[in-house]
């Protein structure tokens, strides 16, 4: 396009007036002006902004051209966008300048977009032109900072103007150059001005309720000057720094914020005082000045983090130890005669320049360092030998002319100052000795390590143009990082260790970078043949070394892809995954490895839009089966399951594949048919695998006929077989297996031929074809056989006394222990009854106590007198209560108490340990009254639910005013008048075993030692009396007080109606609390197996009537109650019953009857 007359006119008219200009001011290097066009934008209205700009170049002499372009692609300015483009930053810090023109000085800035203004000033060209007058109106401005700029001398009044957003405002190296008689900043958050006159903060001073952070540079006039801090005016100021030039007449800083950090108080003499109410959250801290005065000791500042005390006219540095939190100290320009002796703890650097130290250095404190700053310079009469422990820190002893042992590692890096100032002048030829442990470097993303002794500091520049060089501990250990981190085989690398010796210390490295980085997550996929093929990105790897892949440490990830930058890594595991594991992912090399974590979840899981994967089966349920599974049950299952083909898919029980055959298969569902028996006893463990991945285990309850007879059980003496029913163990049968044999209930012999053996119980149902029978190793050869009974022939006589009876039925064999008894024929069938004697004149035990005659040593007792006793004691007149509670017998006879009580039931096998224990406690009862025999009597049923047994446990008492005759198996009992019958009745116990018996417990109490005195003689009563052959109790007698207690036990109880031998023996005996005199027995009444057992003892009151005693020195006139307990018991009891003799004196409180005395007065 061609140039009109009038565009040619204004480009020949401003090439005029540039000439002219650069004529005046002669400046040869005065930049070109603008371009016709440029001149356009700066007169035109559309783009005021860009003269604004052109003002702030030509103001601080920046080297920009003056146009739109230069201006937004400069390092100085920042520029929007788009068709009106507007500058938005303007940031100038050191930059170079140049000479040009005179901004005008009546023009106002036009930045409506802008929102940062900061210069460090170069230069300024107008001394005239503040630029605090141009800032005004810009809505968008948050940030001024102004250093340098000598053309500002004053705060523009008003300032801010239409800037609501300027919160930060910094103006330094000039100063404001009149009073702030209101210091009014009140928009701020951060301030900083220099002032040449006096501010008055004080009570009323408006609230600053945004000011974080307060700087002063401050020239005060010779007045006294006082400013005040509270928290009601700055209730956040935080950051308070006064910077004080003068003071002629005195400064008082009061500081009364409840919370500052930073406190720092910088002047060199000048004349002030401060006073801080909470020193507590301070953690910078700087006090300088010969003249200050400050009011808390520095021990007061628990929180320190930066600590400068300089200029000050104490001699000990005021400190005893540095708190934790510290890690810079600077004390310089002091009067500090001592080295502090404080221990270093975390300070890294310290700085004690120009103070006047002397004699040495408590290098113990320096124990821990590492990498720290020790600033000692010009301290002349400092003297210390630096020990060479020390050479892994920066150390700064210039100005120190006494110290002149130092170690290599120092001297070797006198010319970088950075980190060693010295005076010390080398000798000729030094040479620094320094060693590296290795020249090869393995980076892990760009990162290696150098060790060695005296290798420096480390570089603060960029060596060979891509490494970097750091001390981690200095001289020891230094970190290289490669900006390129390369791959490909180990490359070397020379350089210098330090630049100042670009030479000197220069060697040559072989780098080799081994580092591995994965980035995103873990992708898996599943193959066949139970196989993952696992995916991840390898963001960062070394493909020219070999790298192997594990899961968990353990699991081998075969067959990896070569790996690149950026690139996806593969590689395959067989088995081992399942949903929802945790796993850890570890690729390494020789050198290195790298560990990456990663779930497999159980199902589809979205986040953010990202569907995580997953290993199928999952979600897998067992829906349905049979209720009664057998071969050509179906089973089907809901799931995930893929899309692969049906013979991918197997289903396990209990880790068996071959039960149940797939039969269908889509990506939901799937189904089997059982091939094979399964018992299905107890709960199965059912997993079904895709391609040989499993899914969650299934537990099911399935149930066959087998199962249900597990279930129900065979008594735990037998198996189920496939069909439900119960194979018995040998010894065992029934249903259940409940019913053992061989049982042995009783046993007896016929009285005319003792060889004919005649054994009852249950021989089981499977008709005896194999019976052996032994009595004490006596065969007896078997001639009748059913389950019930078996009669066999002794091979030869028996021998009086108990037989063990040993007899296997079918191979199992039982020890039917001393069930039978052979009665010496002398002997009559039953224990203990009345009987008339006849031959030869015996004599008797004081012929009789006077009380009947002695035939053949028997007595014939008179009438109402027990043979038992030979005639010492006769029946008694008395009444009888009974028990309601349990079935005990009790008599109370003028105060002697005497009571016979069952206590418990017990099965034990052949070694008498107890199997099983019932106690007889808990007892429920109904009474009964014959009024025409004048008989009572109490019925009692054992509470089953107060026990362990379901066997059926009755008792009964009776007693009667009348003497009575009862049949209790082959014999007739005499019962006498008064007497107390108990009968105990045990059915449907419930054997452990075979070989276990059952036994009744009594308990009682008897005399350690007891006597009557008859005709001036002591009778010694036995307390027990036993039968020859078979060891049973016979007798029991109580004598105490001169009462007597007689029990008598008969030899057989009844098992199953049948009368068979019964022992009696002592369990327990235990000495009695009351002491010597006493003890408390327990007596067992043992029992075979049976399904009914009966015992039946009674008890009878008894006199001992010594009329016929004819004395000593005269005729004694006394005698004595005897209570005779006759305890026939009769019964085969598949239990431990227990009896409680219980024998107490009670205190006589009555006299006795009158019919009592009537007898005492016919006996004197």
């Amino acid at each position: 396009m061609k140039n009109s007359p009038k565009s040619t006119f204004e480009r020949l008219l401003v090439l005029i007036l540039s000439l002219l200009v650069c004529n005046v001011i002669q400046c040869t290097e005065c930049q070109v002006m603008p371009s016709e066009e440029g001149n356009r934008y700066i007169h035109s209205f559309k783009l005021k902004y860009l003269a604004s700009a052109v003002w702030v170049i030509r103001q601080y002499c920046l080297n920009v051209q003056e146009d739109q372009a230069s201006i937004c692609s400069s390092a100085y300015f920042t520029c929007s966008t788009g068709t009106t483009p507007h500058i938005t930053k303007f940031d100038a810090s050191n930059y170079p300048i140049t000479i040009g023109a005179v901004p005008s000085g009546s023009q106002v800035f036009e930045f409506p977009e802008l929102t940062l203004f900061n210069i460090l000033i170069g230069s300024v060209k107008s001394q005239t032109l503040n630029v605090l007058n141009f800032l005004k109106d810009l809505p968008k401005i948050q940030s001024i900072s102004i250093k340098a700029d000598t053309s500002i001398k004053s705060l523009p009044v008003g300032f801010p103007i239409g800037m609501p957003l300027l919160d930060t405002l910094i103006i330094e190296g000039t100063y404001f150059q009149h009073n702030f008689p209101a210091f009014n900043f009140v928009q701020f958050v951060v301030l900083s001005i220099p002032v040449i006159g006096t501010i008055n903060i004080d009570q009323n001073t408006p609230a600053h309720p945004l000011l974080q952070d307060l700087k002063l540079r401050w020239n005060i006039p010779p007045i006294a000057q006082t400013v005040t801090f509270s928290d009601a005016k700055f209730p956040v100021l935080r950051s308070l720094t006064f910077n004080v030039d003068s003071s002629p007449s005195g400064l008082i800083i009061d500081c009364g914020l409840s919370i500052i950090f930073k406190f720092h108080l910088i002047t060199q003499d000048a004349l002030v005082s401060a006073t801080l109410a909470n020193p507590n959250y301070v953690t910078s801290l700087a006090v300088t000045g010969y003249a200050t005065t400050f009011s808390h000791p520095l021990s007061a500042f628990p929180r320190l983090t930066e600590l400068t005390y300089s200029r000050s006219v104490e001699t000990v540095f005021p400190l005893t130890q540095f708190p934790d939190s510290l890690s810079t100290v600077e004390a310089t320009n002091s009067n500090f005669t001592v080295f502090p002796n404080i221990p270093l703890k975390n300070v890294n650097s310290l700085k004690y320049s120009n103070n006047k130290f002397q004699g040495g250095i408590q290098w113990s404190n320096f124990q821990n360092a590492n990498n720290i700053l020790l600033d000692v310079r010009n301290n002349a009469a400092l003297s210390t030998s630096i020990p060479q422990s020390f050479c892994n820190n920066r150390l700064y002893i210039k100005g120190c002319p006494l110290i002149t042992n130092v170690p290599e590692c120092f001297l070797c890096y006198q010319k970088n100052s950075l980190y060693v100032q010295t005076d010390i002048v080398l000798d000729a030829g030094f040479k620094c000795n320094i060693t590296i442990d290795t020249t090869m470097i393995y980076t892990v993303s760009g990162r290696g390590n150098i060790t060695g002794l005296n290798i420096g500091y480390g570089r603060d520049d960029v060596v060979n143009g891509r490494y970097y060089l750091t001390a981690i501990t200095p001289n020891k250990h230094l970190s290289l990082y490669d900006m390129f981190i390369p791959t490909g085989p180990e490359r070397n690398a020379t350089f210098s260790l330090d630049k100042m010796y670009p030479f000197a210390y220069q060697f040559n490295f072989t780098i080799l970078e081994v580092g591995i980085y994965l980035s995103g997550g873990v992708s898996y996929s599943q193959v066949a043949s139970y196989a993952t093929i696992i995916s991840f990105t390898t963001t960062y790897i070394n493909n020219y070394l070999p790298h192997t892949v594990k899961l968990n440490s353990t699991i081998d990830c075969i067959n990896p892809t070569v790996p690149t930058l950026g690139g996806v890594m593969s590689c395959t595991v067989y088995g081992n995954l399942k949903s929802n594991d945790h796993l850890t992912l570890t690729v390494s090399n020789q050198y290195y490895s790298f560990n990456k974590e990663f779930d497999i979840p159980s199902k589809y899981i979205i986040q953010q839009h990202i569907i995580d994967e997953y290993l199928y089966p999952y979600d897998v349920v067992l829906i349905s089966w049979d209720s009664l599974i057998n071969v050509g049950s179906n089973y089907l299952f809901f799931g995930s399951f893929g899309t692969t083909t049906l013979d991918t898919v197997l289903v396990y029980f209990n880790g068996d594949p071959s039960i149940c055959t797939v039969t269908v298969k889509t990506s939901t569902e799937v189904e089997c048919t059982q091939a094979k028996y399964w018992p299905g006893i107890g709960l199965t463990n059912i997993t079904l695998t895709v391609l040989g991945f499993p899914s969650a285990p299934m537990m099911a309850n399935l149930t066959t006929l087998e199962s249900l007879c597990t279930y129900n059980g065979c008594s735990g003496h037998g198996t189920c077989n496939i069909n439900g029913n119960c194979v018995c163990d040998t010894g065992y049968y029934s249903d259940q297996c409940s019913k053992k044999y061989p049982t042995f209930a009783s046993g007896e012999y016929d009285k005319n031929d003792r060889k004919l053996i005649s054994i009852y119980g249950d021989f089981g149902p499977f008709e005896q074809t194999i019976v052996s029978i032994t009595l004490n190793s006596t065969v007896c050869q078997a001639t009748y056989k059913s389950q019930s009974l078996i009669n066999c022939t002794l091979v030869s006589e028996p021998t009086d006394g108990l037989a063990l009876v040993r007899l296997t039925v079918d191979n199992s064999t039982n020890n039917g222990n001393n069930w039978i008894y052979f009665k010496p024929s002398s002997q009559s069938s039953g224990s203990g009854s009345d009987s008339d004697g006849s031959g030869g004149e015996l004599t008797c035990p004081f012929n009789c106590y006077g009380h009947g005659q002695c035939i053949n040593g028997k007595c014939k007792c008179d009438t109402g007198y027990s043979s038992i006793d030979n005639c010492l004691t006769k029946t008694s007149n008395h009444t009888n209560t009974p028990n309601t509670k349990s079935p005990t017998t009790s008599f109370d006879i003028d105060g002697i108490d005497f009571q016979f009580e069952m206590i418990a039931i017990q099965e034990i096998d052949t070694d008498d340990n107890i199997i099983n224990q019932v106690l007889t406690n808990s007892w429920s009862s109904t009474i009964l009254t014959d009024n025409q025999t004048q008989t009572t009597t109490v019925n009692y049923q054992l509470n089953n639910s107060d026990t362990t047994t379901a066997s059926l446990v009755t008792a009964t008492i009776s007693f009667s005013q009348q003497p009575r005759d009862i049949q209790f198996g082959n014999q007739q009992l005499h019962i006498d008048a008064n007497s107390i019958k108990l009968s105990v009745n045990i059915s449907n116990w419930t054997f452990n075993t075979f070989l276990t018996t059952l036994r009744v417990i009594f308990k009682t109490t008897i005399n350690n030692d007891q006597s009557i005195e008859f005709d001036c003689q002591d009778v010694n009563i036995d307390t027990l009396s036993y039968d020859q052959l078979s060891n049973s109790i016979q007798y029991l007698r109580v004598v105490k007080d001169n009462i007597q207690f007689t029990g008598r036990f008969i030899d057989y109880v009844l098992s199953d109606g049948r009368p068979t031998f019964s022992r009696t023996s002592i369990i327990n005996k235990t000495a009695s609390s009351d002491g010597q005199s006493q003890s408390t027995i327990l007596i067992g009444i043992s029992m075979p197996q049976c399904q009914s057992c009966s015992l039946d003892p009674d008890f009878t009151p008894l006199l001992i009537d010594k009329s016929a005693d004819s004395g000593c020195d005269s005729k004694s006139n006394t005698w004595r109650i005897v209570v005779g307990v006759v305890v026939g018991v009769v019964g085969a009891v598949a239990i431990a019953a227990g009896s409680i003799i219980l024998v107490k004196k009670k205190r006589v409180t009555k006299r006795h009857n009158k019919n009592m005395q009537q007898k005492l007065a016919k006996m004197s």
